[in-house]
């Protein structure tokens, strides 16, 4: 007599508990695109502040934002009607201070659009089910 081996049953692993917490790939980028546009799109609006040239006082003046660029007669008004010179060197102050914030601003704000687009053109992986 010959004894039949009977399979032993497959044996299951136990599901990965990394998985309940993990985000999928798609909704990675997703969120990742979603923080990248707004981040951008606020560093663009925000106004744009640099310091006075006098040490005795702490007063931070307001040079308008990325999209409107250097507001001279704001400028004015909020430094008390500088002379000429002066006034000359708070826009280039301003200018620089907003060029240094609008690369930052505009590749967040078109790295995430450039995101949703990928997310709308790239068609999902149909999962294979055996």
């Amino acid at each position: 007599m010959t004894a039949q081996m009977t399979p032993l049953p497959a044996a299951t692993e136990p599901p990965d508990p990394l998985d309940r917490i993990t985000l999928p790939p798609r909704t990675f980028v997703a969120a990742l695109a979603t923080i990248a546009l707004l981040l951008g799109l606020i560093l663009a609006l925000l106004p744009v502040r640099v310091s006075t040239l006098d040490t005795t006082s702490t007063v931070k003046v307001s040079c308008g934002n990325i999209l409107g660029g250097v507001e001279t007669p704001r400028l004015a008004s909020s430094l008390g009607k500088p002379a000429e010179l002066v006034l000359v060197q708070y826009v280039g102050m301003c200018d620089r201070a907003i060029d240094s914030r609008a690369t930052p601003a505009w590749v967040l704000f078109f790295g995430g659009m450039i995101g949703w687009i990928w997310l709308g053109a790239v068609r999902k992986r149909k999962t294979r089910v055996e």
